[in-house]
């Protein structure tokens, strides 16, 4: 009986058929594992506050902070003028009355660095001019500087390859080793750019069920035109952009006081793919911003909203299409095509 148990087969775990992946903004962060225990500790916050939805799901972080920073913020570190202190950890719901002590110059320098994105983010703001938006970015966003900056390699951190392929090479390979799951992308901030790039290029590839971006820069009218360049596509002031084809779904969350997503109303800028697709919009209320800082940009606080919530539920409930239903969209999507 020993024997027959030991040379048995042990029953293979099932592999899930969904997946979230998460694709983080710039700025330094935790590490890979924390971030990743932190958003999905958020997005679980959003689940509970919908009936019916599942609590359990498999989660996958792209994370690429390690490309730009050599040391990860260490949650250890209380002190806040230490360059590694976490400004902004991942705080449950409700959102408690702080206990660090900030000095007098750490709150000066938060109020600079607020009065800065007012100035250079706002709608008539100088994001608008290409010389003050490339020095400011250069200055102050180095992640996006390097990301838009070819002549930027990494030579000057690790390697010669371009930041910008290092970074998007992130979101490729996750998406090769999952190509055969129905994928939910969440992509916050700078992350919202990347996934667009990879999606516009991989767009005959892979098929993503739902895309969503939150505190989104998509709208800002010198980062369309960057994508429009980049892609080699037409533009001028009112060209819409392409909605990639392999989106299904498209939903953008911001928060009216987040001034990264100032240009909030993406249906405006781009155009549908030939599924009819293209970003639906939601206003949410982050609640980073009772936090010390303000911040109604920071991802946990869109992570857990009830919008979040619901898509991410719609998404996990959903059942799969049958052979039938899979080879009618096929179908149809060659007929399109010799139309």
């Amino acid at each position: 009986m020993a024997s027959k148990r030991l040379f048995s087969k042990t029953k293979k775990r099932k592999e899930p058929k969904t997946l979230i992946l998460g694709v983080h903004g710039l700025g330094n962060k935790p590490s890979h594992a924390t971030l990743k225990l932190w958003w999905k500790k958020a997005l679980v916050e959003g689940l509970k506050k919908i009936e019916g939805a599942p609590k359990t799901f498999q989660f996958e972080m792209v994370y690429w902070a390690d490309i730009m920073y050599p040391h990860s913020l260490n949650p250890r570190i209380k002190n806040p003028d230490h360059d590694l202190h976490i400004e902004e950890p991942y705080i449950a719901e409700p959102i408690p009355t702080p206990t660090i002590r900030y000095t007098p110059w750490h709150l000066a320098k938060l109020g600079f660095n607020k009065m800065k994105e007012i100035a250079f983010l706002s709608k008539n703001g100088l994001a608008n001019y290409r010389l003050p938006f490339n020095f400011v970015v250069k200055q102050s966003f180095k992640d996006l500087d390097a990301y838009y900056n070819e002549d930027q390699t990494k030579a000057e951190f690790m390697d010669q390859l371009p930041v910008k392929s290092l970074i998007r090479n992130r979101l490729r390979r996750l998406l090769y080793k999952n190509r055969h799951k129905r994928i939910l992308i969440v992509a916050h901030s700078m992350g919202s750019i990347i996934t667009y790039d990879v999606l516009y290029l991989l767009q005959n590839i892979y098929e993503i069920d739902t895309f969503v971006s939150m505190g989104s820069p998509l709208g800002l009218p010198l980062i369309r035109e960057n994508i429009a360049n980049e892609h080699q596509l037409d533009y001028k002031e009112g060209t819409l952009l392409p909605t990639p084809e392999s989106i299904n779904n498209w939903y953008n969350l911001s928060d009216k006081e987040d001034h990264f997503a100032v240009f909030d109303e993406l249906a405006e800028f781009f155009a549908p793919n030939s599924k009819e697709i293209k970003p639906i919009d939601h206003l949410v209320d982050n609640d980073y911003k009772n936090w010390v800082t303000n911040n109604a940009h920071k991802s946990y606080g869109y992570l857990r909203t009830p919008e979040m919530g619901r898509i991410v539920a719609d998404f996990l409930n959903k059942k799969p299409d049958t052979v039938w239903e899979k080879t009618k969209k096929l179908l149809k999507d060659t007929l399109s095509k010799l139309d």
